[in-house]
Formats: structure tokens, sequence, C-alpha cells
């Protein structure tokens, strides 16, 4: 990092969709982050007794939507 910035998007991904993407996308630019990286939630806090993806499958998802912008990441 040079400084500019790191942002962090967390959330159920459940799925992730375009909202998630220009949110992140709408930050980076007015900031000028270098970099943002979403986190999808292993356990969501406000979903615990409800039915949602398993981890790994939010984790693939969030993967594949964020592969157009080279300045997003995915991290577990």
């Amino acid at each position: 990092m040079t400084g500019k910035g790191l942002g962090i998007l967390g959330g159920t991904f459940d799925p992730i969709h375009i909202g998630h993407l220009r949110i992140a996308e709408a930050v980076y630019e007015r900031i000028a982050l270098e970099q943002i990286i979403f986190i999808p939630a292993f356990v969501p806090p406000h979903k615990v007794g409800q039915d949602y993806a398993p981890a790994e499958h939010r984790y693939a998802m969030t993967e594949l939507a964020v592969k157009p912008y080279p300045h997003f990441t995915v991290s577990d």
C-alpha cells in the first residue's frame, strides 16, 4: 500500500449483488482508495437460526463477482 487507503466491506453476500459492487466502487472512487477487500461473514450474526448458503459458496460467489475489478479482492 502506498498510503492511499484500504477499504473493507463485510457482509453475508448471500448472494453478492450489483448493489454491493456499486457501493464499493463509489467509495473506492470518492475516497481514492487503493483497494477494497470484501469479507464474507462466516456465520452471519443477523441470520442465526436462518437458512443461508454455506460460507465456501458465498466466498466463491464473491470471488467471481469481484473478478472484473482489479482493485477489489476477497479475504476469508
